[in-house]
C-alpha cells in the first residue's frame, strides 16, 4: 500500500512512498551483501522512505550523509528521468533540496554531473522560477507548454542514471543503510 508524501505539480502521477501504516520491514546487513543490484536498490529506497521524505530537506539534513546522498540523488535523477529536469524544479523547487542533492554527487564522487547540474541547471532553473510558479494552475496543459518554452530540457540527456553509484556506496556502507 502507497500514499503520497509528495503530490508533485505535475508529472506522471504523484511520487509514491510506502504507506506508513503498512511499514517496510528492516532491511539486513545481509540482504544488502546479497540482494541482486536491482532489488537491493528498490528494497533501500522503499525502506528509507518509509523513515525519512527524500523531498524534505531538513530530514535529509539530519541523516547520515551517504542516506541523504543516495535519496537526494535518487530523486533527483529519477524525476529527470521521469519528466525532465524541468519537472524536477517545477515539483522540487527547493535551493535548500537542490544543495543536498549537490552535496550527494560529491558524496558518491561525481564531481562532474555536480558541477554540471550546480553551474549550468541550477542557474537557469533559478532564473525560470519566478516564470515556473506563475505557470500553477492545476492545468498539465499549463506545464506542457512551459516544458517547450524552458530551456531546462535540453540538459535531460546529460543527467544519467548513477544506480551503481548508489548500490556502491550502500554496499560498502551496509550498517548505515541496514535499519
Amino acid at each position: 500500500m502507497f500514499h503520497s508524501v509528495t503530490e508533485p505539480a505535475f508529472g506522471s502521477g504523484p511520487i509514491l512512498f510506502p504507506d506508513m501504516s503498512e511499514p517496510e520491514s528492516p532491511i539486513s546487513v545481509e540482504e544488502i551483501g546479497s540482494l541482486p543490484d536491482d532489488e537491493l536498490d528498490d528494497r533501500v529506497w522503499l525502506r528509507l522512505t518509509h523513515l525519512v521524505d527524500p523531498s524534505d530537506h531538513a530530514s535529509l539534513q539530519r541523516e547520515d550523509p551517504d542516506v541523504a546522498a543516495y535519496l537526494s540523488t535518487r530523486l533527483f535523477e529519477w524525476e529527470v528521468g521521469n519528466g525532465g529536469v524541468h519537472q524536477y524544479f517545477f515539483n522540487f523547487p527547493s535551493p535548500d533540496l537542490l544543495a543536498v542533492v549537490l552535496e550527494g554527487y560529491s558524496r558518491l564522487g561525481l564531481d562532474e554531473t555536480r558541477q554540471l547540474v550546480e553551474d549550468v541547471v541550477a542557474p537557469l532553473a533559478r532564473e525560470e522560477a519566478a516564470w515556473r510558479d506563475s505557470l500553477r494552475d492545476g492545468t498539465i496543459e499549463s506545464f506542457f507548454d512551459s516544458y517547450v518554452a524552458s530551456r531546462l530540457p535540453e540538459y535531460d540527456d546529460r543527467i544519467g542514471f548513477h544506480d551503481g553509484e548508489r548500490i556502491s556506496l550502500v554496499r560498502s556502507n551496509p550498517k548505515t543503510f541496514a535499519r
